[in-house]
Parts: C-alpha cells; structure tokens; sequence
C-alpha cells in the first residue's frame, strides 16, 4: 500500500514539476493609444543688402512659418493576476479512529512512518493512535460564483487523493481528479488566515466514494498550512478495480468516520481581494520556499557512498519542499524553518534522516539581489536523532533556481532504527547506531524561490507588528 502512494506521489511530483505556469496566473491585456502633438515655429528675417529707405509703410522682412505634426501609437500593458484560491502541491493527516487493528501506523501528519515491523502473522499495527492516513497530491480550488456571487466558495480538485482507512489495501478509498464544493467562513482574513471550511466531495476512479468533512484551516506561511479535519467517508472498490483486483474478491463497502490532523507543503492561499492584487504587489512572509535542495557532500566519513575510501565526494544531502519563514523582530533577519524530508547520506551505511526537523537561523543579505549567507541550528528529532549546526552561502541564479556552498556539523544518532524490527521496506540496510559528521559541499536549488529584504511584507510601509 504504502509503495503505490510513494509511486503515485512521485507521477504527481513529476506532472507537476514540468507544468506550465499558465493555470495558476489571469492576464489582463489593457491597450492604450497615445497621441503626441508637436508645433514649431520659425521666425526668418530676409534683409536685402544696402541701404534702402523704408519710409512709413514698409512691408517687413520678417518671415513666421509654422509646422504641426501629430504622432498616434499603440502602448500595451499586461498585468498578471493570481487565478486561484489555493493551490498546493501536498497534503497529509493522520488519521484518529479509522481502525482497531491492522492499522497503517504513520504517525502524526501521516509521516511519521514507525521503523518497526508489525507483529507476526498481521497486516497491520494496533494500539496506534493514528490508525489511517489522508494524502492528497496537486490540489487546486478555484472561485465558485454561486448564490449572487456569495463569498468564499469554491469548486477543486487534486491530482490523486488516497483516503487510508488502516493498512489493508482494498479498504482504501482513492481516487484521480475528485471534485470537491467548499465553503469557508473565515476566523481571522489577515495572514495567517483563519477559517472553518465545510466541504463536500465524490471520488469516481479507481475507488468510488462520497466524502463529507469540515475543516479548520490555519495558513498560510511559507506555503505551509495546519489543518484539523472531521468528516466522514463512504464508498467502494468494484472488483477488478486496481484497490481489489484479487480475481476471487467482491465489490468492497468501506465507510470511514475520520477526526485528523494535517500539514501541507507548498500550499498557497488567496482571499479574494488578493485575486485582484498583481502577483508583483503581493505580500510574503518567507526568505525562502522551495521544491528540492540537492547537495553533493565530502564528509569526514571513512567509506563514501559508493565504497570509496580516496573519493571526494563522500556522499549526499536532500531537502524536500525546504521553507524559511520570517520572524518580526530586531531587523526581521531571524527565521524559523523546516522540510518536509532532511537526509543525509554521510557515506556507505552512514545516514541521518529527519522528517519535519525545526531550524533556526538568520538571513543576512551581502549582495543585492544576488549573494546572501544564512546560518542555522537544526533538530531532527525523527526517525533519527540529531543536532546540526550550519551555514550555507547563497547565489540567486533566477528567481527558480540557485547555487549554494554549504558547510556544517552533525552529531547524533539511530537509535529508533535498532528498536524492535527494523522496517525492511523503509530501509534495506543497517545504519551505524551513532555519528558525528563535518561536511562541506555544493547544492543546487530547483525550483527554489530566495525573496529579497523589500519583498517581505515586514519591511513594507504601513505594516504593523
């Protein structure tokens, strides 16, 4: 189960990565004809040589000649607006009350996956308090003009949707392209906006369900959102269908109750006075948000990653779906930050791998729009246990990717990979129990978005703390 939403995540991921931008962005052509009117006048005075009496009356030697011209063109003016209420790249709750037994076991968030095998001779967990999973991959909501324009509907959808009821495979509920009615009654309109969002939706393929919740909705910063949801679904796999294609298998029933918490990354929200603001004047909490940071390491480890003892390149750093959101204090310089994935890769058997870590660090800007240095401390606290201390110096290639030399200090450990069974699915290896790294290396940043100190909505006029 879990290997065909990780492959399904990663089509999603990749749909979207080669995207066009023009979805998610209204154009507004105004054409303007401008007229230039120009006159001149030139005064020539022909005096013939010699001397002449011109007595009383004389014609004058004066000559005026006047010239007009008139010039008349085009300008055009395009003006970029967003064209969306929200549009995210990924979302995932856990799952509270879903199932008693042969539970998934994904923890908060629903990633937190456990790093130990379930009992002997079932299918699942039990006694988890997450017992399920609700993931959805390229969600977009866009403006619903019903009952004389009403505020705050909207009609959506998502690329894929998987509603996990525990880790028995035909139990879950999935479908591509559901269509989702919402309605939000917002709490707060003022970023982070602040609202309660019923909701209504029905999935057709390869799962056909109803699903009913209300949500509330906190967001969003640096694209991320936390949600708590209620609702309940009900629906099922046909038999034959991809969720139940054993050939002696029935069409499956599955109705699920659900209460869930949830977190999603790469999430952008709009009211709608933002719909009619340019994507120039909008306003942004963050330093930094981005897809993937990638980063080639030579660490202090004794075998690389590839079983080399002399190799420079000893092994490897992921970030996925990296932000850091500004704080508002002393120069607006600090930011709290974090990710959906932090790995490293230290050498052959030497790993750290942190899922939602916390970072602390400050932005420092050093040259205009190009080169900024920012250093941090981060906790990992799971699956791995470490303290990383770092510095990372940035250079703005385009506003979607950049260029970066990286350096820091990890010391920490693996201890939950040696509690109980270690999960073969999760990794096929024995890490080393403990480890204390240095590391030096070069990361690229793809769709990686760096915001300069003007662009922050602190730094703006009229803004108050």
């Amino acid at each position: 189960m879990k290997r065909i939403i990780l492959i399904s995540a990663l089509i999603v991921l990749s749909i979207i990565a080669s995207a066009c931008g023009s979805f998610h962005t209204r154009t507004e052509t105004e054409t303007y004809t401008i007229v230039v009117r120009d006159t001149l006048n030139q005064i020539e005075v022909k005096n013939a040589p010699g001397r002449r009496d011109n007595g009383i009356v004389y014609p004058s030697s004066k000559l005026l000649e006047s010239t007009r011209q008139v010039v008349t063109y085009d300008s055009i003016v395009e003006r970029f607006y967003p064209n969306f209420i929200r549009l995210g790249l990924f979302e995932s709750v856990g799952l509270i009350g879903t199932s008693e037994i042969d539970q998934l076991g994904a923890g908060p968030f629903g990633i937190f996956l456990n790093t130990y095998d379930y009992p002997a001779g079932q299918d699942g967990y039990q006694g988890e308090t997450f017992s399920g999973a609700y993931y959805r991959f390229g969600i977009g909501e866009w403006r619903l003009r019903w009952f004389r324009d009403a505020k705050n509907w909207t009609i959506g959808t998502c690329l894929s949707e998987w509603i996990v009821k525990d880790n028995i495979r035909y139990h879950t509920l999935s479908s591509v392209l559901p269509l989702y009615i919402k309605k939000r009654f917002f709490l707060w309109d003022k970023i982070p906006y602040f609202a309660i969002s019923p909701s209504f939706g029905f999935g057709l393929y390869p799962s056909q369900y109803i699903n009913l919740n209300t949500a509330l909705e906190l967001g969003s910063l640096g694209g991320l959102n936390l949600r708590a949801y209620a609702g309940f679904a009900i629906g099922q796999n046909l038999k034959g269908s991809p969720l139940n294609d054993n050939a002696n298998a029935e069409t499956k029933t599955i109705s699920t109750p659900y209460i869930g918490f949830g977190i999603s990354f790469l999430d952008f929200v709009n009211i709608v006075p933002e719909l009619y603001t340019e994507w120039k004047d909008h306003e942004h909490s963050s330093w930094n948000i981005g897809l993937l940071q990638f980063a080639l390491l030579h660490t202090n480890a004794k075998v690389s990653l590839g079983k080399n003892e002399k190799s420079l390149v000893k092994g490897i750093h992921l970030r996925l779906f990296p932000t850091a959101i500004s704080i508002p204090i002393l120069n607006n310089g600090f930011y709290l930050g974090s990710s959906l994935l932090n790995f490293f890769v230290f050498g052959f058997e030497d790993i750290g791998l942190g899922v939602l870590p916390l970072r602390l660090g400050y932005w420092q800007l050093i040259l205009p729009d190009e080169l900024s240095i920012e250093p941090f401390v981060e906790y990992n606290y799971y699956p791995s246990t470490f303290i990383h201390l770092g510095n990372r110096v940035n250079l703005k290639i385009s506003q979607t990717f950049n260029f970066s030399i990286t350096f820091g200090y990890i010391d920490g450990n693996n201890k939950r990979f040696y509690e109980n069974n270690l999960r073969q699915d999760l990794i096929d290896f024995t890490p080393y129990y403990s480890f204390s790294r240095y590391y030096i290396g070069i990361s690229i940043g793809i769709n990686d978005r760096i915001f300069q100190p003007e662009e922050l909505r602190y730094n703006k006029e009229g803004w108050k703390r």
